[in-house]
């Protein structure tokens, strides 16, 4: 740890006069002069969940990059089968990742500078308390100064205790670590999808269920206590009836599904995210709550580098399958806006909130990282972008396109391609009897092209049938509540690309460098200045 002493020691002296950082920074900025990220983090603690996921990557490198003044990130972290120790899976996974890259190459001191003041606590999300004694709770809770809480399960099919735990559940114990900490601000990162079913223009504003009604607090937010409780009451039930592991997930994951579609939302991230916000609107009242909602988050526009990505996102997986030749057909509504927005938005919408709570505080705001209203897209035209940028340049994507694509891209309506799939499995059952009666193998391929094409289906066709778009109007009002060289540093306006150059200039071709790439290229070594200089916090 810094000076050799720990988070307690640390936290302790740092406050030994009452003197809380965001009270300080909170009264040298009135309400008419612009903000200035520099100054609102400039010796701030700030604590940032979620480090291994795509999202807080971008904030992370955002954060090393752009504000060096602030004092300390604290990287709340877990260890995991592969890495059990929380600072060597945070070295592993983060610092060595392709985000990183940029700063590896043109500033790598600047990267050696932030290391040194970074503090790994090994804790869990989804345990009471983060899994952290009472003596290191309040330790942490002395040492931070802002909460930046990226972290979430964002598997859509998850089982429905492993989602609640991590999207809800773990926003009882940050609210509780914010209030320990002297009612510090919390920055909570959702989605735009918390809305679930509903239609039409979407404002930035806390909903209720589409389908279902839920008892609303007098601050606004709906009290999910019972609803939570009965949850946890049904998935217990479900893990005490099936034994066998396998088929207790599946259940687990049915009964997510289940309970979210009648409810009002499409899958069980979304249903757990919309209680997860809840929860952390009673946890902070009367306290400061940023609540950042992005939409469907892709690749980079332009940092840490165009293009930049991990893995597959939502419309990248069917990408892939009409890539390999696993579909050629798929339900959307063409006329619909597809809410997509780059990542590095997202991140400079999430360093613009927590400069924003820290400099004003006392307040719950809810803003939106989308693009549907500013800058929108149908489903169809984005569609075919893509797959005419996949069929006039096949040869610059050798990873992604490992073979010519013969036939082109369709959409058709949900009620259609159901039918069309009973169809062909109908189809494609007799003329394997009929191989099978002529001695000969049978189709498998076919099969398998169908399993996949339903797979994703079943998985994404909600979010390729919109019938809603995202207003950002409070984003955007936030953003211009800062200097025009911060707006400029942390763009947030998607008026700020063109699609086109987007999906063919930047979009594609990150995917086949990044998502793609070979997995032992971010395995290269991390200068040893880097890697050592990382403090850990006392073990939890």
């Amino acid at each position: 740890m810094k000076n050799g002493k720990g988070i307690a020691s640390v936290g302790s002296s740092s406050r030994a006069n009452g003197v809380n950082s965001v009270g300080s920074v909170a009264t040298r900025i009135s309400a008419n002069e612009p903000l200035s990220v520099a100054a609102a983090l400039a010796g701030q603690r700030v604590l940032i969940t979620g480090t291994t996921g795509f999202i807080a990557k971008a904030v992370l490198e955002k954060l090393v990059r752009d504000v060096p003044g602030i004092a300390s990130i604290v990287v709340l972290l877990r260890g995991s089968r592969a890495q059990p120790d929380a600072a060597q899976r945070f070295q592993a996974e983060v610092l060595r990742a392709s985000v990183f890259d940029r700063l590896r190459r043109d500033d790598p001191q600047r990267l050696h500078d932030a290391c040194r003041r970074m503090r790994v606590v090994s804790a869990d999300l989804a345990k009471p308390d983060l899994g952290l004694s009472p003596d290191a709770f309040a330790a942490l809770a002395r040492y931070i100064d802002v909460i930046v809480n990226v972290a979430a399960s964002v598997d859509f099919r998850e089982p429905l205790d492993q989602a609640l735990a991590i999207n809800t559940l773990s926003l009882r114990a940050l609210t509780k670590l914010a209030r320990a900490a002297g009612g510090i601000p919390l920055v909570q990162v959702s989605t735009c999808y918390v809305h679930g079913h509903h239609r039409g223009m979407i404002r930035e504003a806390l909903a209720p269920p589409a389908r279902s009604a839920v008892a609303r607090n007098p601050n606004g937010h709906c009290d999910v206590d019972g609803l939570v409780a009965e949850l946890q009451s049904k998935a217990a039930d479900v893990k005490q009836r099936i034994t066998d592991p396998d088929a207790r997930s599946q259940a687990l994951i049915a009964l997510g599904i289940r309970e979210a579609q009648r409810r009002g939302w499409n899958d069980t991230y979304t249903f757990t995210k919309w209680l997860g916000e809840q929860v952390a609107c009673a946890g902070m009242a009367g306290g400061t709550l940023t609540i950042v909602r992005p939409s469907i988050v892709e690749s980079a526009w332009r940092e840490p580098q165009p293009g930049w990505i991990e893995g597959m996102k939502v419309g990248d997986a069917i990408v892939l399958a009409y890539a390999r030749g696993k579909t050629t057909l798929f339900p959307a509504r063409p006329a619909g806006i597809a809410d997509i927005v780059p990542v590095d938005l997202v991140a400079n919408s999430i360093v613009l909130a927590t400069a924003q709570a820290l400099a004003r505080p006392g307040q719950r705001r809810i803003v939106q990282a989308s693009s549907s209203t500013r800058n929108p897209v149908r489903v169809g035209d984005y569609i075919d972008l893509c797959q005419s940028e996949m069929r006039d340049n096949a040869a610059a994507y050798p990873r992604l396109i490992r073979r010519p694509l013969a036939r082109p891209f369709r959409t058709i309506p949900r009620w259609l391609f159901i039918g069309y799939l009973s169809v062909a499995y109908a189809a494609a059952n007799a003329a394997n009897a009929v191989a099978r009666w002529l001695g000969a193998d049978a189709n498998l391929a076919l099969f398998d092209r169908l399993q996949t094409t339903r797979e994703l289906a079943i998985v994404f066709s909600f979010y390729t049938s919109p019938r809603y778009v995202f207003d950002n109007r409070e984003l955007l009002a936030m953003a211009a509540e800062f200097s025009d060289a911060d707006r400029q540093r942390f763009e947030v306006d998607p008026r700020c690309f063109d699609w086109p150059s987007y999906v063919a200039r930047v979009h594609l071709p990150g995917l086949e460098r990044f998502a793609l790439r070979n997995t032992r290229a971010e395995e290269a070594a991390v200068p040893a200045t880097t890697t050592a200089s990382l403090a850990r916090s006392p073990s939890a």
